[in-house]
């Protein structure tokens, strides 16, 4: 099976503490892999470099072979790879899937004139536009 996922020598300081020295870790498709450790051990740190929050001073992070390194949040987010935050903040009036769906706004795909012109139902499902590879 191939490397869904390939971390090499990711490291990050903040100032002179190494926060993350030399992490690596293969991640293959159709896997399931936790991180854990204590509190200070880095895992946050880790999360925030693999889905660009932090920029890493050293190494790579490939997602089926396309190099991530470096690049934006919003990027890396629409690569494949996104983060919850333990502290969530769902809408209380939504449904699980609306609450769902609000966290896909990156991969909606729609029109500047519909986006503007079009209020509430642009696509007529009831949608707002086309979620790729997600039938909304």
């Amino acid at each position: 099976m191939s490397d869904m996922l390939s971390v090499k020598g990711l490291s990050i300081s903040f100032g002179g503490l190494k926060a993350v020295n030399n992490f690596a870790i293969n991640i293959e498709k159709g896997q399931l892999y936790g991180l854990i450790g204590p509190n200070g051990a880095g895992k946050t740190t880790i999360f925030n470099l693999l889905t660009g929050v932090y920029k890493p001073d050293t190494g790579t992070i490939l997602l089926d072979g396309q190099n991530l390194t470096g690049k934006s949040t919003t990027d890396i987010n629409k690569a494949g790879i996104a983060r919850t935050f333990q502290n969530i903040r769902l809408f209380k009036d939504l449904s699980v899937l609306d609450n769902v769906k609000a966290g896909l706004h990156n991969h909606r795909t729609y029109s500047p004139p519909s986006a503007v012109l079009q209020g509430g139902k642009r696509d007529g499902r009831g949608g707002h536009g086309t979620l790729k590879g997600i039938r909304t």
